[in-house]
């Protein structure tokens, strides 16, 4: 029987800035279809802009009215936009983040899927100029990092932690802009969470 890989996230997972218009995503699954021909099928849910409650309210209405034999959860770093030099954050508090991602959980462990949860990746905080009104600090996303894992920990959920290694690498050749990696960052990314799902035999 052909499984179905679902993908929960935002621009990143939908593949915003990859010159050949594939994405991590659609590079995974062609890493996968080398080996598996015709085994699995992937139905990408990420939207550009899509924070923590977003993807929540859409698994919801998406993974709980179809099968998935795996979900891959890949946002959050819209959770963290800030007016720059500022210290108030815009969208979430931390204790709403925290609740979202444990109703986010809860519900995908309902269903008969294997879930794994991937980090958030640095930002290039050099790359904000002056003019920029939203901008997004690292100490921001190692903070929110952490609370994910923990999360995840406590919900048995897999958890892939790509973020250090990433903050060592030289980002401005990876990225298109601050957030968004480029063609070559998401063929790294596909190839890194293809390595996890085989350590964790989930493919």
């Amino acid at each position: 029987m052909v499984k179905v890989i679902g993908i929960i996230g935002d621009s990143i997972a939908h593949g915003f800035y990859d010159a050949e218009d594939l994405g991590w995503v659609a590079r995974l699954g062609r890493l996968i279809l080398q080996t598996r021909t015709g085994e699995y099928v992937f139905n990408n849910m990420a939207q550009s802009g899509d924070n923590i409650a977003d993807a929540y309210h859409r698994a919801v209405t998406e993974v709980g009215s179809r099968h998935f034999d795996l979900i891959m959860v890949n946002v959050g770093i819209n959770d963290l936009r800030r007016r720059i030099n500022s210290d108030m954050q815009l969208d979430f508090s931390e204790g709403a983040r925290i609740m979202y991602w444990q109703k986010l959980l809860a519900f995908l462990l309902t269903t008969d899927a294997k879930i794994v949860v991937t980090d958030l990746l640095p930002v290039v905080e050099e790359k904000y100029t002056e003019d920029a009104s939203l901008v997004r600090y690292n100490s921001d996303v190692e903070r929110y990092n952490e609370i994910i894992r923990d999360i995840c920990a406590d919900f048995g959920v897999p958890f892939l932690a790509r973020y250090a290694v990433w903050k060592n690498r030289n980002l401005p050749e990876l990225y298109q802009d601050a957030t968004h990696p480029n063609a070559q960052g998401h063929q790294i990314l596909a190839e890194e969470i293809y390595a996890f799902l085989q350590e964790q035999r989930l493919i």
